[in-house]
């Protein structure tokens, strides 16, 4: 979702409960709804409303930050970013960010780990892999043997070959590829 030239960004505090809201679609898809309460605790969440929407944060025990970031608002100076990035939402849609991934690699019980480096690759250029156990997720976080992050899947079942198809939702190799 790339930014319209023209389209003017403004970069707000957002409030708790429309944060949780946004949040609850994500934790309830990988499995970590548990965690949600413990993940927003002592956190700050920003929004940047433009073509598209994203909610950043960053830990609230940093006041002076948080008071820059005000005093630039309340004189109309709109940063483009603060702090990590975590959700990027639209009208119908709401979806986590890379950047995100490495914190909920850490609250989700919806994970695939892949030992198998080639099959790494393939889900970091947005390919299809093929393992065979059959997952009863619909949507999972993959990562490696390590517990690193690597991609957010969708799995498909085929019960009758015994096989689950495992479909990144996005091409991090374009990130690698065009330094996006």
């Amino acid at each position: 979702m790339p930014f319209k030239e023209g389209v003017k960004m403004r970069f707000s505090i957002i409030d708790l409960d429309k944060v949780k809201a946004k949040l609850e679609v994500i934790f309830l898809r990988y499995g970590c709804k548990d965690k949600l309460d413990e993940f927003v605790h002592d956190r700050q969440f920003f929004e940047l409303k433009g073509k598209y929407n994203q909610i950043f944060m960053f830990n609230s025990d940093n006041n002076i930050l948080l008071n820059f970031i005000n005093n630039l608002i309340s004189i109309n100076f709109h940063p483009y970013s603060v702090g990590v990035p975590i959700v990027v939402y639209n009208d119908i849609e709401v979806l986590p960010t890379l950047a995100f991934g490495s914190y909920l690699v850490n609250m989700c019980k919806n994970k695939i780990v892949i030992k198998d480096y080639n099959l790494l690759y393939k889900l970091i250029y947005k390919k299809p892999i093929y393992m065979g156990l059959v997952y009863n997720l619909r949507d999972a976080i993959a990562v490696d043997n390590l517990g690193n992050f690597i991609a957010y899947v969708k799995i498909f079942k085929n019960r009758r070959r015994g096989l689950s198809e495992i479909i990144p939702t996005k091409d991090i190799g374009w990130y690698l590829r065009r330094g996006g």
